[in-house]
């Protein structure tokens, strides 16, 4: 079975019996080790946005909260066929914003990090199969705000990468963990 096909992402990664697996699979995706990683996470519900009845619903893949109180939306993209920047930083907004209650300091809120699987190649300006984003001052480069991360991972640059010896699965967590993810194709 693919295990890029929503059902199957989530069978594996999505379920409170396959927790420690998903927990591994996150600090390879965030090269987080030590005292920094993540030890235990918390599923939490997939609906997100739709704050009046007209606005667009959304269902998210993955929603898992970090034993930090960090937020982690994950998100499984098949084919091409929607804006995924934008895409992915609306899934953003509503997760960061949806904890927000009346009487609430913004203080309050905790980082959300957006985990982007994709089967498609989307940036052009890199060879990296796997980017992060944060938001930077732009001469001077020192980090606005820790509450907001993007992970963009190309499965395609990835599988060609694998391919043309770039990368050593046996030196590289996270490349065992997608080439598990990217393998069906190949």
């Amino acid at each position: 079975m693919d295990l890029k096909v929503d059902y199957a992402f989530k069978r594996l990664f999505g379920t409170e019996s396959n927790k420690n697996i998903t927990v591994v699979f996150l600090n390879a995706i965030l090269k987080r080790t030590g005292r920094d990683r993540i030890k235990d996470i918390s599923f939490s519900s997939t609906e997100a946005g739709a704050e009046h009845e007209e606005d667009k619903q959304s269902r998210l893949d993955l929603l898992v909260v970090t034993d930090a109180g960090e937020w982690m939306n994950i998100e499984i993209q098949f084919t091409n066929q929607y804006d995924m920047v934008n895409r992915s930083i609306y899934y953003w907004v509503g997760v960061y914003r949806n904890p927000m209650k009346l009487g609430m300091g913004y203080k309050e809120l905790h980082p959300v990090i957006a985990i982007n699987v994709l089967n498609f190649g989307l940036f052009s300006q890199t060879e990296k199969f796997h980017t992060t984003f944060h938001l930077y001052e732009d001469e001077e480069r020192f980090k606005l705000t820790n509450v907001m991360e993007f992970h963009f991972i190309e499965m395609k640059r990835l599988i060609q990468d694998w391919k043309e010896e770039k990368l050593n699965p046996w030196d590289d967590v996270l490349a065992k963990w997608l080439l598990l993810l990217g393998i069906v194709d190949k």
